[in-house]
């Protein structure tokens, strides 16, 4: 009879792998992708809403990368404009930071 592994020792071992696995995604997840929290992405929004204003809604001034960073993580997502001068989009997404 020859000596193996057995099956159990297998499946402890894949599972084991696969938990280290997790933990690394993880901690890598949170180290390099820092949250953005609300009230800091409500800031960004304000200041580039004010430039739109400031430029009277004509210029095509896009959104910059902190803003972006901010759609990206999926806070005030819904009606994304993709310029100040889209005016359905811009005037009425930044209405709801009271600038208008």
């Amino acid at each position: 009879m020859t000596k193996g592994i057995a099956i159990q020792t297998i499946l402890m071992l894949l599972v084991g792998i696969l938990v280290v696995g997790i933990v690394v995604y993880m901690v890598y997840r949170y180290i390099f992708s820092p949250v953005i929290n609300e009230q800091e992405c409500r800031t960004r929004m304000v200041n580039w809403c004010t430039t739109c204003k400031s430029s009277g809604w004509s210029n095509t001034i896009t959104p910059t990368a902190n803003v972006n960073q901010c759609w990206d993580a999926g806070i005030f997502a819904t009606g994304k404009p993709t310029d100040c001068s889209d005016l359905g989009g811009a005037v009425a997404y930044c209405s709801q930071f009271g600038v208008s």
